[in-house]
């Protein structure tokens, strides 16, 4: 990927971001989204740095020692929130790449069908049997072909597919064992409870920072994560109930699915 960017592999080149940047005292809204940003322009530069580095320098950056009170706390607890939260999303969101569950308009908050019946096409055609959308080239869109050919036939073998993309590149039954050894529901299930509980982690991690940085930047962040733990709730208890309904398949741990 870097070649590409850098244009290193051939004719061309280049990175565009899309950043979410306005009027807000915190201009990008939340206070910890702004790495996002920061981390854009720096692989920009140079596409090669480690993000797990660049998450460490944006944190230096903006809580410099001299602002808080214990440094070594402040930026091993930011790292530990930060690092892996984009799979944290994703996991109380669209399981194994199956593409926008969101409301229509705002894409704010679940939506499981918002899509599914409108002009601007479906995403997971979930039926009684099966989830996911067949893009391959043997029964489907074809658009798996599309790919240089070790990655088209990577992609158009269920059996090969990384797990992470699989329902985006096929529509396959609820039983369907992944790579994980878990079934594609049973994965559903599990990762949609995991995300909460990650995000229930997130906001006790925060807490212990309570009077260790900028009161402003503490409480509208805690803000954003008490908003984040009611969204990660309601999407998974629409996307598990849905799915439980669809397929009739219970939880194999027993909880509570409605």
């Amino acid at each position: 990927v870097a070649d590409v960017v850098a244009g290193e592999a051939g004719t061309g080149g280049g990175l565009v971001a899309v950043a979410n940047v306005g009027d807000d005292l915190f201009w990008t809204g939340h206070p910890l989204a702004q790495a996002n940003l920061y981390t854009a322009g720096r692989l920009a530069w140079d596409p090669r740095l480690d993000p797990g580095v660049v998450l460490d320098e944006w944190i230096a950056l903006t809580f410099p020692p001299s602002a808080i009170g214990d440094a070594e706390l402040v930026g091993r607890t930011l790292h530990e929130i930060m690092d892996d939260s984009w799979r944290t999303y994703e996991r109380y969101t669209a399981p194994l790449g199956v593409g926008f569950m969101v409301h229509p308009g705002d894409h704010y908050g679940p939506d499981v069908d918002g899509y599914e019946y409108t002009r601007w096409g479906t995403y997971h055609f979930a039926d009684r049997d099966g989830v996911g959308v067949d893009r391959s080239r043997a029964s489907g869109t074809g658009f798996a072909g599309q790919y240089p050919p070790y990655w088209a036939q990577v992609y158009e073998s269920p059996e090969r597919c990384p797990d992470e993309l699989l329902l985006f590149f096929h529509h396959v039954p609820y039983g369907h064992v992944l790579h994980s050894g878990s079934t594609v529901i049973q994965h559903i299930y599990d990762t949609h409870f995991a995300g909460v509980e990650e995000v229930e982690a997130m906001r006790r991690r925060w807490s212990t920072l309570k009077g260790m940085i900028d009161p402003a930047v503490y409480e509208r962040v805690e803000q954003r994560l008490d908003e984040q733990l009611r969204c990660a709730t309601e999407w998974r208890d629409q996307i598990n109930t849905y799915f439980f309904r669809k397929s009739g398949v219970p939880d194999a741990r027993g909880r509570r699915i409605y």
